[in-house]
């Protein structure tokens, strides 16, 4: 059976490439839109000024001798604490989850209490201690007010050496993989 080639290539590995990059160009506009959404949504309908919403965090680790990068689109920071950390993603939201939660582990000499994956219309804010989604729904995002309200109750946790490492391969296999999209390598 012979495969027909898209018009102007000569091989077939040269056109999957090209398939291959021409969606993930479609898939980081479209992520480009959600996270201008979502910095929106926390200044505006959440209350948080300018100035607590760190945007496009890039953190370095260290899995075994490897160095690595990973990234948070937004994290909330009050009082000098970070305290939430907001992914935003395509597609399912429940395949999202445990990233979201490895890079809340792992991106601070804390914990970061919460963890949100969000596609711009749906959110789930998850406790980044037991892994649990605690709320659903853009609504259910934590306001200014209400995360100044829980600040007192807060433990800033670190993690036990191996379970770090754990938690590094973790976001590790999600990051290489591609489970997000590339960070412009």
């Amino acid at each position: 059976m012979e495969i027909k080639l898209p018009e102007g290539f000569d091989n077939k590995e040269d056109a999957m490439e090209a398939l291959v990059q021409r969606d993930l160009e479609a898939a980081e506009s479209e992520l480009c839109i959600i996270r201008e959404g979502m910095e929106r949504f926390l200044l505006d309908n959440k209350g948080y000024p300018p100035d607590e919403v760190e945007k496009e965090v890039e953190f370095a680790f260290v899995v075994g001798s490897e160095k690595c990068r990973s990234k948070a689109d937004f994290i909330i920071k009050i009082s000098d604490r970070r305290l939430m950390l907001v992914k935003c993603y395509i597609g399912a939201l429940v395949s999202r989850e445990r990233q979201a939660v490895a890079c809340a582990r792992v991106m601070d000499s804390y914990q970061v209490p919460f963890a949100v994956v969000t596609d711009g219309n749906n959110a789930e804010i998850l406790d980044t201690l037991t892994g649990k989604v605690i709320g659903e729904g853009l609504e259910k995002i934590p306001s200014k007010a209400e995360l100044e309200a829980k600040l007192e109750g807060i433990k800033f946790k670190g993690l036990a050496p191996d379970r770090a490492e754990k938690e590094k391969r973790i976001l590790l296999a999600f990051d290489v993989i591609k489970c997000s999209i590339n960070y412009g390598e």
